[in-house]
């Protein structure tokens, strides 16, 4: 069982948002931008409980709204589709939902003590094709509407075949089983005539019980998680049913011979040991009641030690980690915490969905913030980890702040959150929304734009063309507000230095990412992922007019169109809103703007000990250092309005030819 579909309703700063799931996705985004909340909605999906639903829980604080959270499942197993066979579309999908409304009485809940809990009420519910005459659909058959029904059978009348035939020769008003069997054999017996829309059904008996032993099982780790608290051996805690698990797979056999060792190390401490007791507990016990007796006459003190048993000491366990210094796991570094608690949870989640008789439930794994405390290396060991669970047929989600963890060759795990303030009735409110890049439009692109491509082109191939362009410095543009995509190094050392002296520039505080894409060709590919996620992006390169070779040529002017702008060679600088070009490149086009530029890389080659054709980016560091540090500063006036246009960028509309 995969969930394939997600939407999510007035939960928390999720007024409407929809995402398509595969295997593995990371959420990115500004803080508050609604990537835990997507997490939470989850958690809420798979463990409903009203104990983790407040106020802050609704959407804008308005509980007049009702929370739902909404999932397809496909892929069922036969086990899964024979579980869940009565509420299963005719495609083989599950869809679900869950509902938490405020002041209502629910339906059927996950525990007794929910099913008292009058603030909050949680619904339960799926969906399935229905009849679309009322008088044939289950959950409206009951006792009043089949009375009114009756009255007027003759009328029960779908596509010309009438529903009063299968009552012929009965007068009597038939019960609620009575009608609801007739309407199942009549919909049966006519189903090509019978029209359908899918319906939601509400809180059907018995269905709670269903879905806690079948949907998949679901773990939130929360980016702050104790683990003392995890490595308890409470029967509450993972690590506890894990060691109760050790328990129940104990023989008799060896639970007779450990009780019996326990019971000798009774008899060693008690006083039901005879002369087996330690002696200085007995010399103990014998003093102190000496001493008592000058107090009081006839009392007689022992001193008994609790006998342990199996069960309690497999309540008591404590994690030592060796890394070269044996210690307790709660007195290591957080990094190595945050592992040991992985490490539990998936050997849990192992046990949770493994049974004797061999069937499996699905994992899905929800992390928050996977990289806090780990080193790089920990990291991209971190995203392997991930990626081995996926590939094993199991969901991970996890949401960060982290370039290791993401890659533009898997641009289609991407979830990007972005928080936007909307004005609800004179009341400011703030609105998550999500961005997706499915495979399957960037493949109909390429082939739109390649009919001699159609068909030939697999997320395989697609992921090739893009596994070189990964780079860390590059992925971070998954998570910049806005993005100057640049051919080279030496517009990505370079422009944040003359931007950070120019007012109201400066790209970190504005969360605004210098891409270098490694030369020309890769700007129109990393254009479009960027651009379909909604981050407006800002193209910089050099036209390299005069060059002999065409392909070079015709990339620049590739990249132009794809802005929109122009074919014609431009004949000097050029600057759009959302694209610039060197008319030859930049070094040259910028040499008459930069004061004393020989002077300045010549003092750059012998500072930095370069030869003189080499180091280009280098030296353009050198001499935007050079020049933002006079008083006042000096920035070439055709960087000024490059960076004021690329400051200014904004997301305009889809690129793609679907």
């Amino acid at each position: 069982m995969k969930l394939t579909h997600l939407h999510i309703q007035n939960f928390r700063s999720c007024r409407d948002i929809t995402l398509e799931l595969t295997g593995m996705h990371a959420l990115v985004g500004a803080n508050n931008a609604g990537k835990s909340s997507v997490l939470r909605a989850l958690d809420f999906l798979f463990n409903p409980s009203t104990k983790s639903l407040n106020e802050e829980s609704f959407w804008n604080k308005d509980t007049s709204l009702e929370i739902r959270v909404e999932a397809i499942f496909s892929c069922l197993t036969d086990n899964e589709k024979e579980a869940l066979g009565a509420y299963l579309k005719p495609d083989g999908t599950f869809h679900m939902a869950r509902s938490a409304k405020l002041g209502v009485k629910g339906g059927e809940s996950e525990s007794e003590s929910e099913k008292d809990d009058e603030k909050i009420a949680i619904g339960q519910h799926y969906k399935k094709p229905m009849p679309e005459p009322e008088w044939l659909q289950e959950p409206s058959i009951n006792g009043k509407n089949i009375t009114e029904w009756w009255k007027n059978k003759e009328q029960l009348i779908v596509n010309g075949i009438s529903f009063a035939d299968l009552w012929s020769g009965i007068n009597k008003k038939p019960s609620v089983e009575e009608w609801k069997e007739k309407a199942k054999e009549f919909v049966s017996a006519h189903a090509d005539k019978i029209p359908m829309k899918d319906a939601w059904i509400d809180n059907p008996k018995g269905y709670a019980n269903v879905l806690k032993g079948t949907l998949p099982f679901f773990i939130l780790v929360p980016a702050v998680r104790d683990v003392t608290e995890e490595s308890k051996g409470t029967k509450s805690s993972p690590f506890g049913k894990l060691l109760n698990t050790i328990l129940d797979t104990v023989t008799q056999e060896k639970k007779e011979k450990i009780d019996g060792l326990l019971g000798e190390v009774a008899k060693q401490m008690n006083r039901g040991g005879g002369d087996e007791r330690v002696p200085i507990i007995a010399e103990t016990e014998k003093q102190l009641n000496k001493l008592l007796s000058d107090f009081f006459t006839g009392c007689n003190l022992e001193i008994e030690f609790e006998t342990p048993t199996l069960e309690v000491l497999l309540s008591t366990p404590k994690l030592f980690v060796d890394d070269g210094f044996r210690n307790a796991a709660e007195n290591k570094g957080h990094g190595l915490q945050r592992a040991v608690i992985f490490t539990i949870l998936r050997r849990y989640a192992e046990y949770m969905t493994s049974s004797t008789d061999g069937k499996k439930r699905n994992l899905i794994l929800a992390v928050e913030e996977p990289e806090l405390y780990m080193h790089p290396q920990a990291q991209r060991t971190i995203r392997r980890v991930f990626r081995k669970i996926a590939e094993g047929g199991d969901q991970v989600f996890f949401s960060t702040h982290s370039s290791l963890l993401v890659d533009v060759a898997y641009f289609d795990e991407i979830i990007r959150m972005e928080s936007r303030f909307e004005n609800d009735n004179g009341k400011r409110t703030i609105v998550s929304m999500a961005w997706q890049l499915p495979m399957a439009r960037m493949i109909g692109d390429i082939e739109a734009r390649f009919p001699n491509l159609k068909g030939k082109v697999k997320p395989e191939s697609m992921r090739d063309l893009y596994s070189h362009v990964y780079n860390p410095r590059r992925n971070e543009g998954f998570f910049a507000s806005k993005i100057i995509l640049v051919e080279g190094l030496t517009e990505e050392y370079s422009l944040p230095i003359y931007a950070d002296v120019l007012p109201n520039c400066a790209f970190d505080p504005q969360g605004i990412s210098v891409v270098e894409c490694g030369g020309k060709g890769s700007i129109d590919r990393l254009f479009r992922i960027f651009n379909e996620l909604h981050i407006p992006c800002y193209m910089l390169f050099d036209y390299d007019s005069g060059n002999s070779d065409m392909k070079i040529i015709n990339k620049s002017k590739e990249l132009l169109a794809l802005a929109g702008e122009q074919h014609d060679v431009p004949q000097s600088l050029f600057v759009a809103d959302c694209i610039a070009c060197f008319f030859q490149k930049w070094e040259t086009d910028l040499k008459d703007e930069i004061p004393d530029a020989d002077t300045l890389a010549e003092e750059a080659r012998k500072e930095l000990g370069l030869s003189d054709d080499s180091g280009k980016p280098l030296i353009a560091r050198y001499i935007a250092r050079k020049l933002t540090e006079r008083n006042p500063p000096v920035v070439p006036p055709s960087l000024k309005r490059i960076i004021e246009k690329a400051v200014a960028v904004e997301w305009k509309h889809s690129c793609l030819k679907t």
